[in-house]
């Protein structure tokens, strides 16, 4: 198991927790998963302290993995089956219940910066493709080329993926050739979509809750396709009566089983943010043998985080492999 950078709380007004996705990570990025979860984790904390509202604050950790070729968000994205790159983001906060999503998008770097406009500046939820985009536009966001949003190490992958003829991603090994512990094929294509789950003490000790999440999607997907990412309540859900929820993983198993309001109406229910966690994982395997982790605070400041793959990226109070 990747080792996760456990980082104590340093300031009681604040509940941060980030992850860099949960697949099998090669011995090789893994120590840059460990240092880039902690400086989003860093950036949040920073921006908390120095009196930034919670929701740029959660775009600054977002922004430090969306800048990193580490992770599977903005720069570092993958390649789908027409060799484009198709990004999704999402933010979401648990008072009103107001959410912002982006899909599709292929010419912006920060894709969770357009998700927050979406939210604070339009009457929609999720805007897609060339219409996110002229929206992005109208906004002021600067375009950039494509291709610059994809590591060498992508354009090789896509490369030898056509030159397979074109697989089922879901057949693959890691990139290390290793098979996943129980015996299952690792889909290398979870290479680290990114998430944060925020909780901001109020002045009555309640905690308000926020979530958000970047991705580039997976390896050879059909044009077009949308995981649960910018989907509220499968990819990520905040809910100050519930749980600020952040997924990663195989997203159709997450959309099919609403995985992230599953989890925060289970805490709203009562449910420890871990008990809630470790539930909604073992049901998305049991139900569609579908994996991933989740990462959970709920609105009295307790955590949950967890993860049914070989390894997490992950920076926070605590987080525990669940074996199935």
């Amino acid at each position: 198991m990747f080792s996760q950078c456990l980082i104590p709380a340093s300031d009681p007004r604040f509940v941060i927790q980030v992850h860099g996705g949960a697949w099998a990570i090669p011995a090789a990025l893994q120590e840059p998963h460990r240092l880039g979860v902690q400086r989003a984790h860093a950036a949040a904390l920073e921006a908390l302290t120095a009196g930034v509202r919670p929701l740029e604050a959660l775009l600054a950790a977002l922004k430090v993995m969306e800048d990193d070729p580490t992770f599977d968000a903005g720069t570092g994205s993958f390649l789908n089956e027409d060799g484009e790159v198709e990004l999704d983001a999402a933010v979401m906060e648990g008072s009103s219940l107001k959410a912002g999503a982006v899909a599709s998008i292929g010419r912006f770097k920060n894709p969770a910066a357009i998700a927050l406009a979406v939210m604070e500046r339009t009457e929609h939820v999720l805007l897609i493709g060339a219409g996110a985009e002229r929206f992005a536009l109208a906004e002021g966001f600067t375009p950039v080329d494509p291709r610059s949003l994809v590591h060498p190490r992508e354009f090789a992958g896509h490369s030898a993926w056509v030159a397979a003829g074109k697989p089922d991603a879901r057949t693959f090994f890691d990139e290390e050739g290793r098979l996943d512990p129980k015996g299952e094929p690792v889909d290398p294509s979870k290479r680290g979509t990114v998430g944060i789950v925020l909780g901001v003490r109020g002045e009555r000790g309640a905690f308000q809750l926020f979530s958000g999440i970047s991705t580039g999607g997976t390896r050879g997907k059909k044009a077009g396709r949308v995981g649960d990412a910018p989907l509220v309540g499968c990819g990520l859900y905040a809910d100050d009566e519930g749980g600020a929820i952040c997924c990663t993983g195989w997203g159709e198993a997450f959309i099919r089983t609403a995985a992230a309001k599953t989890a925060s109406d289970l805490i709203g229910r009562g449910a420890h943010p871990q008990e809630a966690v470790e539930t909604v994982l073992a049901n998305l395997y049991r139900r569609t043998r579908g994996r991933g982790g989740i990462i959970a605070v709920g609105p009295d400041g307790r955590t949950g985080a967890a993860f049914t793959t070989p390894d997490m990226g992950y920076a926070g109070p605590g987080c525990r492999e669940l074996v199935l």
